[in-house]
């Protein structure tokens, strides 16, 4: 099961938000979790590989010296997604079925006026199946598209050969996505889709620029957020089905690193 949560939150009275709340939103979706099933909370919090959840920024509000401003009535958003079917099951409970009333972020405390898992309520969220995408791509008849557009909305960066690298060049992109996909999808890929990413798949087309988040005690990340055309030089059917399939993938998985905290939140763009 994959899903994706979309939460409404409003300020009750004038906060100041971290410039970057990725974390905090993290820490609060760990906190709903764990009021469900405390022993997949703690596990969601000491694994150190990929992590079956995805977490975004607060979004809303106006940038200011101190931090991000957020008026009395004004609305946000955040986003919550799980690759697993424990993981789903818990935020669906959590979030869904048994909703608070607030939010904390930070020192903050935002209502909560709305969750969806539709995507006709929000184009950011729903819900689907490992098994639903493979065979939207990889067992319909006509030949699959030579090239996908994805749109990353946040900034995506990877870790690759001990530096952070802050293009998503398509050996990076398809590689990361292979990677979640076989860390927790029933249907294993083939190690060898990593290589035809790095060998079978070019940019044609790009629009990105660069962002700098910062974190505490002065650290940053720096990632891209833009858009960009890949497209394969070569593959049969097969291949270019995959290469379709993990683009909406992307959706629900992210991209890169530091998914859990607001990095990596990507789709693909509108035909």
């Amino acid at each position: 099961m994959l899903i994706a949560i979309v939460v409404r939150l409003v300020a009750e009275q004038e906060v100041l938000l971290p410039f970057h709340a990725g974390r905090a939103v993290h820490a609060a979706v760990l906190a709903h979790i764990g009021g469900v099933d405390a022993a997949l909370a703690a596990a969601l919090h000491a694994d150190d590989g990929p992590k079956p959840l995805t977490c975004s920024d607060i979004m809303g509000g106006r940038s200011s010296a101190e931090g991000r401003v957020l008026q009395a009535g004004e609305g946000c958003a955040l986003r919550v997604t799980g690759l697993t079917e424990p993981v789903a099951a818990a935020l669906t409970t959590a979030i869904l079925t048994r909703p608070s009333t607030t939010w904390p972020v930070a020192d903050s405390t935002l209502r909560v006026v709305g969750a969806q898992c539709d995507p006709a309520a929000d184009a950011w969220s729903g819900r689907t199946s490992y098994e639903a995408l493979a065979a939207a791509q990889l067992a319909r008849m006509e030949r699959p598209d030579r090239q996908v557009t994805l749109d990353f909305y946040t900034p995506t960066t990877f870790k690759s050969g001990g530096m952070h690298v802050p293009l998503p060049l398509p050996s990076l992109v398809f590689g990361n996505l292979v990677d979640r996909w076989n860390a927790f999808s029933p249907i294993a890929l083939s190690p060898e889709v990593r290589r035809f990413g790095e060998e079978m798949v070019a940019i044609s087309r790009y629009k990105l620029e660069s962002r700098s988040v910062a974190f505490k005690a002065g650290s940053q990340r720096i990632g891209g957020v833009g858009r960009v055309t890949y497209r394969a030089i070569g593959g049969d059917r097969y291949w270019l089905g995959v290469m379709q399939m993990l683009a909406d993938f992307a959706f629900y998985s992210g991209v890169g690193a530091l998914t859990t905290a607001g990095f990596g939140q990507a789709r693909r763009a509108e035909r």
